[in-house]
């Protein structure tokens, strides 16, 4: 065979290898990703209290809001999220005292801890993170970890 039938048949070749890839690229059946207003179904759906008030959903340009946000104030109306009677967001007298108290133990739930090279000790697989309280250690040097 000569070069140049040679090089047109490298050339097919590639062309079709292109081809194919691109049709696996561009796959219809694809899962598209989960819009707003379907993250904020589900969290309704499923009785998620937190993840509807409370978690920030990134928008565009940079912006957050929550679920709660996106369904009530009209500014967001463009991304379709329903409101959610299933889940109240308005914070109880008794919740909101128990978010106030910054003490470590009773308030934020942590355990006062000895920190390992300035950070909290891992214990097993459970994620372990430090805690802001308001009051002190009983023990000096002690940071407050959950």
């Amino acid at each position: 065979m000569g070069t140049k039938k040679i090089i047109i048949i490298i050339g097919v070749i590639i062309v079709i290898a292109v081809a194919i890839l691109l049709l696996l690229l561009n796959n219809p059946n694809k899962p598209k990703p989960d819009t707003l207003s379907t993250q904020c179904s589900l969290a309704c759906q499923s009785g998620l209290k937190i993840s509807f008030c409370d978690v920030e959903r990134t928008l565009s340009k940079g912006a957050t809001a929550t679920c709660n946000q996106l369904s009530t104030d009209s500014q967001y109306s463009s991304y379709g999220v329903q409101s959610c009677p299933s889940i109240s967001c308005t914070v109880s007298a008794q919740e909101a005292a128990h978010l106030a108290d910054q003490t470590c133990v009773t308030g934020l739930g942590g355990t006062w801890q000895t920190p390992v090279n300035g950070i909290c000790p891992q214990t097993g697989i459970t994620a372990i993170r430090q805690l802001t309280p308001s009051d002190q250690p009983p023990v000096a040097g002690q940071i407050c970890c959950r």
